[in-house]
């Protein structure tokens, strides 16, 4: 799968810009400031229909703007593919593929996977559980259709169901109403839990090797799903928490609580981790994405690394650069502020690239190797 050309218009700081990437490797520099970031979160836009810096949309238009688009040409088993998205914040967002406007946006995640690494991921590893359901939705979203579907459902009930107890109290509130929800959320919740285990199960080997790899052995790395439906039925969950409930005014039990745990030699690695253990392990996170994203889909994803190469050591450069660009890579985007540290880093690994030179949001110079 290849992006084959794009063009951004009044999305975030970037008015109007165009161009063709390379098949291979991308690199945008330039100085802090000059919208390298921006120009791959409109990539990532792109592949997932949402930016990679929260959801606000507003935050997406140039200023003094009320819209922007982006248009993407796709080639993916030989056919080409046009993606258009136009978002008018708050309401509209509409995308289109081929010319054809999509039913509802979970019809777009998953035709372009991609991923993003950035040096802000080790947060994911400790802030807090919401982050961390993240992890597995965003790569199960790009997977399973089925599941992104149910997911977007149980959410819509769980919002409903929080607004109803909000106007609630322990004394008074629609019994009738809560068991309606209820019922509607039971199945979707048990469905997502063994959805989200079974995903655990494939993934932790992967994560373990590729942290072994990175640290040379030194720990053992393991990832543990936590979850109430793992003793309970959920069912038995609300009942159980429904005083609960009613007195905090919002839903206490079910899988929008569900929590990963990260471990090196069976230590929280919230607790004990250093700085270096948290950049390895949240790069063995994402790589073990790639590799899932590379074999569930039977073609490559996309891969964007935003100003990871100043982040890392050159042990850990190494090892993503061994991976990603050896043995039929495929296409990566890249931003950094030093030129000529990506040059010898892709001259070294002996791999085609194109760099682009990045100034207020316009590509002012652009070469190819040879």
């Amino acid at each position: 799968m290849l992006l084959k050309k794009i063009k951004i218009v009044q999305y975030k700081n970037i008015s109007n810009l165009g161009f063709e990437p390379h098949s291979s490797i991308n690199a945008f520099t330039g100085f802090n400031g000059m919208s390298k970031t921006n120009i791959l979160d409109s990539i990532h836009y792109l592949c997932l229909a949402k930016s990679n810096f929260g959801r606000l949309e507003n935050n997406n238009v140039m200023k003094g703007h009320d819209f922007f688009r982006l248009e993407g040409e796709f080639e993916k088993n030989s056919d080409l593919i046009n993606v258009t998205i136009k978002v008018k914040p708050p309401r509209v967002k509409v995308i289109q593929k081929n010319g054809k406007d999509l039913d509802k946006i979970s019809d777009h995640i998953g035709d372009f996977p991609v991923v993003i690494i950035t040096p802000k991921d080790k947060n994911s590893l400790l802030e807090n559980s919401i982050e961390r359901r993240k992890l597995m939705d965003r790569v199960m979203s790009q997977t399973d259709r089925m599941y992104l579907e149910k997911l977007v459902e149980y959410n819509k009930w769980l919002k409903q169901r929080n607004a109803l107890l909000k106007i609630s109290d322990i004394d008074r509130y629609d019994n009738l109403l809560l068991d309606t929800f209820d019922g509607k959320m039971e199945p979707l919740a048990e469905y997502i839990f063994e959805k989200r285990k079974d995903f655990i199960i494939k993934i932790a080997p992967r994560l373990s090797e590729i942290y072994k790899r990175i640290s040379d052995g030194a720990e053992y790395p393991s990832i543990e799903y936590k979850s109430q439906l793992e003793s309970k039925k959920y069912t038995e969950l609300v009942k159980e928490n429904l005083k609960k409930d009613l007195i905090l005014k919002r839903s206490n039990a079910g899988i929008h609580k569900d929590d990963l745990i990260f471990s090196l030699d069976d230590m929280n690695l919230k607790l004990f981790a250093s700085q270096g253990q948290l950049k390895s392990f949240a790069l063995s996170v994402k790589l073990a994405e790639f590799t899932f994203l590379k074999e569930q889909k039977g073609y490559i994803p996309i891969v964007i690394l935003d100003d990871v190469f100043d982040k890392l050591d050159n042990k850990r450069v190494k090892y993503l650069v061994s991976l990603l660009f050896d043995n039929g890579f495929g296409q990566v985007f890249i931003s950094d502020t030093d030129k000529e540290r990506v040059k010898k880093i892709f001259e070294d690994s002996n791999v085609d690239y194109k760099l682009f030179e990045v100034q207020n949001g316009n590509i002012i110079n652009e070469c190819t190797s040879t």
